[in-house]
């Protein structure tokens, strides 16, 4: 009796790890702002629950979030040391799972993705092939090349939304501005990732902006950073009038210009402010 308890407990364990190293919770905040730009942004023609039946866009939101999960459990393959040091409670909990499993894990999620994809559509399917092969190149190789490691994590967070947009056939130029203006923010996080994890990047020899340039410099560039970000969300007022969207623009602004003011200072709640900043962002998508 006691056997099955402890293999009862080990197996959840392992479940919740394996969860972890999968990051879900990143996929459903993935997950629902892909609803919401299918529901707000992109559907124009259909009431919003008859827009639901449209199998297509669940295939496609669903093998985004499995090839998006390969993407996660390949980064941790890769960074195991390096998280060793920066986040060594997480990292060994996530070990609960073998390398050998996770790899395995990796190719099957990646071909139900890819399955998925091509049931929708070719060209979603080659839309995964090429993304899934980013995700991989990025914690193979370019992860550990300063600014390009820093450039393609922004680039290919944003990119995962660019699935539906290609799929509708609606890349506009409020699409492509709000885009911008999210990859500047996600430009500022990487920045402050690499000074908080400056330590492992530097005992593993991967090469980050703060361990090459210093912590001074990224912070001055975190800086520039979130300021180009404000003035590139002026430009919606060329582009939507709707008053909800400025107003929530307003808000993202003040945020950004208190994460200027609080780069400069030890101790702060950087990340959090972060975390609520793109989550704004992902609320705008209702308005835009």
């Amino acid at each position: 009796m006691v056997t099955n308890f402890q293999n009862r407990d080990s197996l959840y364990l392992k479940i919740i790890a394996l969860l972890s190293t999968v990051r879900w919770k990143n996929i459903i905040v993935t997950v629902f702002a892909q609803y919401l730009a299918f529901l707000f942004a992109f559907n124009t023609k259909d009431d919003l629950w008859n827009s639901l039946i449209k199998t297509n866009v669940h295939l496609i939101i669903a093998a985004t979030a499995f090839i998006l999960a390969g993407g996660y459990i390949i980064n941790n393959f890769y960074d195991l040391e390096k998280d060793l040091i920066n986040r060594p409670h997480r990292t060994r909990f996530q070990n609960l799972i073998s390398d050998g499993f996770k790899l395995k894990f990796y190719l099957v999620l990646n071909i139900i993705g890819l399955l998925i994809a091509f049931i929708a559509s070719w060209r979603i399917f080659i839309f995964f092939l090429i993304y899934g092969f980013l995700l991989w190149l990025y914690s193979h190789k370019l992860s550990k090349i300063v600014f390009v490691r820093e450039m393609t994590a922004c680039f290919l967070s944003v990119l995962a939304f660019f699935s539906l947009a290609l799929y509708f056939k609606m890349i506009t130029a409020s699409f492509l501005i709000y885009g911008a203006s999210l990859f500047f923010v996600l430009f500022a996080r990487e920045l402050y990732k690499d000074i908080i994890w400056l330590k492992g990047d530097i005992v593993h020899g991967y090469e980050s902006i703060a361990s090459t340039m210093g912590v001074k410099f990224s912070k001055l560039i975190f800086q520039l950073i979130l300021l180009s970000s404000i003035f590139i969300d002026l430009c919606f007022n060329f582009y939507i009038s709707k008053i909800e969207f400025l107003y929530m623009m307003s808000a993202m602004g003040i945020m950004k210009v208190v994460l200027i003011v609080l780069i400069g200072k030890n101790n702060n709640p950087i990340h959090r402010i972060m975390q609520l900043l793109i989550m704004l962002y992902i609320l705008g998508i209702i308005w835009l």
